[in-house]
């Protein structure tokens, strides 16, 4: 592209830009006069000429193509102006929101999408999003739970602006390191296992086991935890959630893994620390291939700055 092409281009995107807010002004003038059904007063409250004002309005009904005010009673509006008008209204409504709104993000005082872990959802997050609120009030925050596959797929389909998962690597993510929560094995109290305070994987592999679901980013952690052993689990029955993997351990139908602030306060189970230490780390992830409000980044900074191991 030559130096004219260039400058040519460039003055199209002008013009166009400048038509966009001669619109969204002409628009304004045509609520005002609708709303005062007065040339003079309106044009004082816009404060522009009246002939300017009348120019404005022509500009917008030619562009249109039909009549907004009656010709014979120059501030009645007529059928296609009521529905302008309505039709004005809402758009510079919801115009003006949109700008407020980007205004929040700009100055780090927007909506921040969390995404987390359920394990996270009773201590964890709430205390985050409550210590980070009472240093910024007008943040406001939408909290979501659920499987590490579904926080990941969230950030990637723009539902969520930050996930708390057990995944800190991956296509298209960015994460930080957070903090690490310890796996437990937990036993029905019938257990032949059940009286031991600490029990390797090597002592659980010949047990029924019960197994995250497929897409349970602990389900993986926990069978590669096993692989390194040389051992496999023997799977006896799966649940995407701790406390029905809980239960069916407290029934008798075999031991699960889990963390140990999942583990529910069952009578009919007992918890074992497993050696040496298993812990899962967590990271805060966003997605790498749009870029973080303002509002996120600040979030993400202050949680990088806490101790929360």
């Amino acid at each position: 592209m030559d130096a004219i092409e260039q400058f040519d281009y460039i003055y199209k995107i002008i013009v166009y830009i400048y038509n966009i807010f001669m619109n969204l002004q002409y628009i304004r003038y045509f609520i005002i006069l609708a709303e005062t059904k007065h040339y003079t007063k309106a044009a004082e409250l816009i404060g522009i000429s009246q002939p300017s004002l009348s120019h404005a309005i022509r500009e917008l009904e030619k562009e249109l193509g039909l009549p907004l005010f009656d010709p014979g009673h120059r501030t009645e509006l007529t059928q296609w102006g009521e529905r302008f008008l309505a039709s004005a209204r809402s758009s510079l409504s919801m115009l003006s929101a949109g700008i407020h709104d980007m205004r929040m993000e700009a100055e780090g005082r927007g909506h921040i999408r969390l995404g987390f872990l359920r394990v996270l959802g009773t201590d964890c997050i709430p205390k985050l999003a409550s210590s980070y609120k009472e240093e910024n009030p007008d943040v406001s925050f939408s909290f979501s739970s659920g499987r590490t596959d579904e926080l990941i797929s969230g950030i990637h389909d723009s539902s969520l602006d930050i996930a708390f998962t057990a995944i800190g690597e991956g296509d298209d993510l960015i994460s930080r390191y957070l903090f690490s929560m310890e796996l437990v094995a937990v036993f029905p109290s019938s257990h032949p296992l059940a009286g031991k305070s600490t029990v390797s994987l090597a002592d659980t592999a010949d047990y029924p086991f019960l197994q995250y679901s497929e897409g349970a980013a602990l389900r993986t952690f926990i069978d590669d935890e096993y692989r390194k052993i040389g051992r496999s689990p023997i799977v006896a029955y799966e649940s995407q959630e701790a406390p029905v993997l809980a239960g069916l351990a407290g029934a008798g139908f075999g031991f699960a893994i889990m963390f140990r602030d999942e583990v529910p306060p069952l009578d009919d189970i007992v918890t074992a620390c497993l050696s040496p230490r298993i812990t899962v780390p967590i990271y805060a992830a966003v997605d790498s291939r749009r870029m973080a409000s303002p509002t996120t980044l600040s979030f993400l900074d202050y949680i990088s700055g806490l101790d929360l191991e």
